[in-house]
């Protein structure tokens, strides 16, 4: 890295020239994924016929699934330290919620219900915490008609329930817990990279590409895509 990325950081033009580097070092990791992603892709465009709602919307989530992996490994091979961890986080859960409907089609019932408790439940935080001296009053007025709406009976879908039906819950308490430890969330795990300790015990800054856990994170990613290929054809058969 030269003086640019001290300046800029990941948005230097020097992350390209490393980015080529990495993607040189680990091609066959990105091949797999590169090839697993045309295969997913690939399947969804011969779809055909009706289908239920379940199962649409489990391919809405698939698809987000696959942005998310594809996202991911665009911060990977980059060098970026911790970003990748809640994309890939939401690309388990993303295929945690598609392979849930594609099994059991009764729990998009379940999923509507959590959207709508979620929105009641936001509007009236939203009101509480003070939206009427921060946002524009016509605004304001659409917060209390959500926050009067009944709230719905019964409970959301959550994601280890998701993951449970979805016969993934390895996944989820692997990969989906590991990538919250990581970096996904503000935990003191995902401080490791932003720090170097000096022979005195002290520490200093670092801030800088790290391609360390470039293969390991690859190999999530394929392990994500793959399962939803796999459990897409099941589905559409």
């Amino acid at each position: 890295m030269t003086s640019a990325f001290d300046a800029l950081g990941y948005l230097s033009a020097d992350v390209e020239d490393a980015r080529r580097a990495l993607r040189d070092r680990h091609s066959a990791d990105i091949a797999k994924v590169e090839a697993l992603c045309a295969e997913a892709l690939g399947d969804l465009a011969e779809i055909e016929g009706d289908r239920t709602q379940a199962f649409l919307v489990g391919l809405g989530f698939w698809l987000r699934c696959i942005e998310a992996c594809q996202g991911a490994v665009l911060l990977i091979e980059r060098g970026l330290p911790t970003a990748p961890f809640p994309v890939l986080r939401t690309a388990f859960e993303c295929l945690f919620f598609a392979c849930a409907l594609w099994r059991n089609p009764g729990l998009a019932e379940r999923l509507q219900v959590g959207h709508d408790v979620e929105r009641v439940k936001q509007a009236k935080a939203m009101i509480a915490a003070g939206a009427a001296s921060r946002i524009p009053a016509e605004r304001v007025l659409d917060l209390e008609s959500v926050a009067a709406e009944a709230t719905p009976l019964g409970s959301g879908l959550s994601v280890w329930e998701a993951a449970v039906a979805a016969d993934l819950r390895h996944e989820y308490e692997t990969a989906y817990r590991g990538f919250g430890i990581a970096g996904a969330h503000a935990s003191l795990r995902s401080l490791d990279d932003y720090f170097d300790e000096r022979a005195d015990g002290s520490f200093t800054l670092r801030f800088e590409p790290n391609s360390s856990r470039t293969a390991w994170l690859l190999g999530l990613v394929a392990t994500c895509l793959k399962g939803g290929v796999d459990r897409c054809r099941q589905a559409r058969s």
